[in-house]
């Protein structure tokens, strides 16, 4: 529990200490008084500091315009210290964060980005004043290796996540420029560059914003990576495993919070791909023929599922109450594809995905109303809805037929929650 929920909690209990006699109301007063003004100051302290980012953001570009403003007035000498004056200053002001501000986040963030971008001006500057040869990618190239140590030194969470979104635009290059998918392999070795400072940043404040804000800017720079470097074309078995991976992941590693983003980007993963997969076409397609076991993207397809069964397996599922359903979505997708690489059991594969689409559709629902959660009650009947009404679309259902299956799906999702919400007043 961070310090916010702490003091959320807290004073959430005095009011009952009170009326049941525990602690005078003299106390509790003080103590309201107490913890509303440390609750108060933690919003300052994340204003500020994102303020103090924006700031920073601000005037490196008001200085860039400035200076591209008089930029061909000036000689090549006069441009060449020019092209280092943003990364001398920002150099300076992150030393002096360093050193004498360490303990301010606001001055670590807004340094850590002033870094990031004048790192990338100077570089843009220096190649545009010698005309340096190279492409976006060649520039992502260095300047993601020059900024690579900001969040190690500063302590900041900002460049780490500048550096985790530009991994994933400089994989992006690297398979444009490949010409196909699977041409950005160089994107783990940047990823696992910076996994010592999430430890790190982990083992700090599990339950931090800091944490939180990383792990998911990881995740979903993560997926685009796992995109660029599509093994093989057995890009199912693949991301079924990553969303597997995800899920579990964010219940296990973050047991104290059922709506933790990494847990919610994994079960949005699997919902997202159960519902694509319902469809016959992405089974139809002979793209999808399965590589081998023994080849690089086989192995890379199946790995995935594999440690999401062992995540799911004991003794880890003992650790953490989690969706038994989406957690099975890996392993069965792995299964199926294998199984349906030959075209005429494409539909075999559909009717499989689909049972399974209105199964894991219904157990999330049921869990829902069983723990009184609105958002996975929701989830559970947004996700039956789709799959009944692609169904019906997708077939050849006249106007009539359609019109009830979209007022069945309406009914349904407002009487689960008018019922929630019955039991809730009952309850209070």
């Amino acid at each position: 529990m961070n310090q916010r929920n702490a003091i959320e909690w807290i004073l959430g209990e005095v009011e009952g200490l009170v009326a049941s006699g525990v602690i005078p109301p003299e106390c509790g007063e003080a103590l309201r008084r107490h913890y509303g003004e440390r609750l108060a100051g933690t919003d300052t302290t994340g204003r500020t500091v994102v303020l103090s980012v924006i700031g920073a953001a601000l005037i490196g570009a008001g200085v860039i315009l400035l200076v591209a403003h008089n930029w061909d007035a000036l000689g090549r000498p006069a441009r060449t210290v020019l092209s280092m004056l943003p990364l001398l200053v920002s150099g300076a002001l992150s030393i002096f964060a360093a050193w004498r501000r360490s303990g301010s986040v606001a001055w670590r963030e807004s340094t850590g980005v002033a870094q990031s971008a004048g790192v990338a001006a100077s570089i843009a500057l220096v190649s545009q004043t010698y005309h340096v040869v190279g492409d976006l990618g060649d520039f992502l190239f260095t300047w993601l290796i020059l900024i690579l140590p900001l969040p190690y030194l500063l302590r900041a969470i900002c460049p780490a996540l500048i550096y985790l979104g530009g991994i994933a635009v400089w994989a992006g290059c690297r398979a444009s420029a490949a010409g196909v998918s699977g041409g950005a392999p160089g994107y783990w070795l940047f990823l696992a560059a910076l996994v010592p400072f999430f430890v790190s940043v982990v083992r700090e404040n599990r339950l931090g914003r800091s944490t939180a804000w990383l792990a998911s800017v990881g995740v979903i720079s993560a997926a685009f990576g796992l995109g660029f470097s599509d093994p093989d074309g057995a890009w199912i078995p693949a991301f079924a495993g990553f969303s597997g991976v995800v899920y579990l992941a964010g219940a296990l590693g973050f047991p104290e919070r059922r709506y933790h983003p990494v847990r919610l980007l994994g079960a949005a993963g699997i919902a997202g791909l159960t519902f694509a997969l319902a469809f016959k076409p992405l089974w139809s397609d002979l793209h999808l023929r399965w590589p081998g076991i023994f080849t690089a993207g086989g192995a890379a397809a199946l790995a995935l599922p594999c440690v999401a069964f062992a995540l799911e397996s004991w003794p880890f599922r003992n650790k953490a109450d989690f969706n038994r359903v989406a957690a099975a979505f890996p392993v069965l997708t792995a299964v199926v594809f294998i199984f349906c690489q030959d075209p005429s059991r494409a539909l075999f594969a559909v009717l499989v995905m689909n049972f399974y689409g209105f199964l894991l559709a219904l157990a999330t629902a049921f869990r829902g109303l069983r723990e009184r959660a609105a958002l996975t009650l929701n989830a559970g009947l947004i996700l039956f809805a789709a799959l009944l009404l692609a169904r019906f679309m997708d077939s050849e259902f006249g106007i009539l037929e359609r019109a009830v299956a979209f007022i069945f799906s309406g009914a349904l999702i407002l009487g689960a929650n008018l019922w929630m919400l019955r039991g809730k007043g009952a309850a209070r």
